[in-house]
């Protein structure tokens, strides 16, 4: 099948020490996969002469707020466009969030990569885990920047544009033209919503409405006109259960590998921790012949740090965005099918009620509808299969360099106690 995803051998245990002839080999390709950033479209991209070659870099900043503990978390952004200037701009939080909806609606059914969830607890400075969250969220963020960059249509949609270079008052003008459009959004829901009850009345009084007024024969014709049904392609169909049960699996080995290999360096850190606590116990023994053991463990706990830390930072952090972003895919399924129902609901309608000028704004939100639900369709099995493939390359790339990393965790802890 073409879009059949493809296994990975995945080895939840530890990686044992290779030799080092072997070592040599495999580190020089992993370091060269690792040392490129994680594309959907590489080839792509390098097809298409239109496309941007996007710099950036992402910094976080911490400000103190009206109280002690609450802090502003901003971050720097500089970017260079091709060989343009380059730009320095601030972003927060909100605006991430403006440019994953913002991309959402100028490309329905695009695989838009996902974004970390919101959380109150990266501004409240109160216990030693918050440095844990905001350096999470940081990371993830900037890899979200770097899956829109590393995409052929994303790159060079207006609004990442504006995200990388706008100023302040633009992006303030953004955030308050989406808020407009949501408000403008709810009120037509809610329209549409008084208007099916209406339209519900109306029918359960048709009788009566009708031996009240006289209409022409053109009028009774719009009248009574009825919209077809909405026609569901078999194979489209096929196509989004089959992507959609894919999805689910591959998302379930996902987070297993996230959860295992979260698991196995939460114990290391436990262990380590543990061992800090014997050295302290160690130190106030004041023996000159245990000298040589604190030291050489202390390094050892230092090497521990720094390895897990990376692990954590390039494997752990990404993994968790991984899930976010199959769960972007399957949102995506899951409004082509809530689109759907509401098409269906709305030819119901349409085909009830019996105001001509009602039937009119029936049949134009109707074809709205399913001029979106093409689209979404369209852009959706031509991104999929883009996605897996990147997906699978993303989570070799990932395994490998955890693999690597263990491996190099291992020489160093053997280098410092032979030595």
């Amino acid at each position: 099948m073409d879009n059949e995803l493809i296994d990975i051998p995945i080895d939840y245990d530890e990686p044992k020490l290779e030799s080092q002839e072997s070592q040599q080999g495999s580190q020089e390709t992993v370091s060269q996969i690792i040392s490129l950033t994680p594309t959907r479209v590489q080839s792509e991209i390098n097809q298409k002469s239109n496309i941007n070659i996007i710099k950036f870099h992402l910094t976080e900043q911490v400000s103190q707020s009206y109280t002690q503990y609450y802090e502003n978390i901003s971050y720097v952004l500089c970017s260079q466009i091709n060989d343009e200037q380059s730009n320095t701009v601030h972003r927060k939080y909100t605006h991430f969030e403006w440019l994953n909806g913002a991309l959402k609606r100028e490309f329905p059914g695009l695989l838009i990569p996902a974004i970390p969830p919101k959380t109150v607890l990266a501004k409240i400075n109160l216990t030693e885990q918050t440095s844990i969250i905001r350096e999470k969220r940081y990371k993830q963020l900037e890899e979200f920047l770097n899956k829109i960059k590393d995409h052929p249509q994303l790159q060079v949609s207006s609004k990442f544009l504006i995200f990388l270079t706008g100023s302040s008052e633009v992006m303030q003008q953004e955030l308050l033209e989406l808020s407009q459009y949501q408000n403008y959004a709810y009120q037509l829901g809610s329209a549409i919503a008084n208007a099916g009850s209406k339209a519900y009345d109306i029918a359960k009084g048709s009788f009566n409405y009708l031996s009240s007024f006289i209409y022409t024969g053109q009028q009774n014709s719009l009248k009574y006109q009825q919209y077809p049904e909405q026609e569901i392609q078999q194979d489209v169909k096929e196509c989004f259960e089959s992507w959609e049960d894919l999805l689910i699996e591959e998302q379930q080995k996902v987070k297993r590998i996230f959860e295992q290999y979260q698991n196995i360096v939460n114990i290391k850190q436990e262990q380590n921790e543990d061992t800090r606590k014997v050295i302290s116990s160690l130190k106030e023994l004041e023996h000159p012949y245990l000298e040589k053991d604190i030291s050489k463990t202390e390094a050892s706990c230092s090497i521990n740090e720094a390895i897990l830390n990376e692990i954590k930072v390039s494997v752990i952090f990404k993994l968790e965005l991984c899930i976010l972003d199959i769960d972007e895919a399957m949102g995506t399924i899951k409004r082509r099918s809530e689109l759907i129902y509401q098409i269906q609901q709305q030819i119901k309608i349409h085909n009830q009620i019996e105001s001509v000028n009602e039937k009119i704004q029936y049949k134009e939100q109707i074809r709205e509808n399913q001029k979106l639900l093409k689209t979404i369709e369209t852009n959706f099995q031509n991104d999929i299969k883009i996605f897996a493939n990147w997906l699978n390359k993303y989570l070799d790339q990932l395994i490998r360099f955890y693999n690597e990393q263990f491996q190099k965790l291992y020489r160093e802890q053997n280098k410092n106690w032979n030595e």
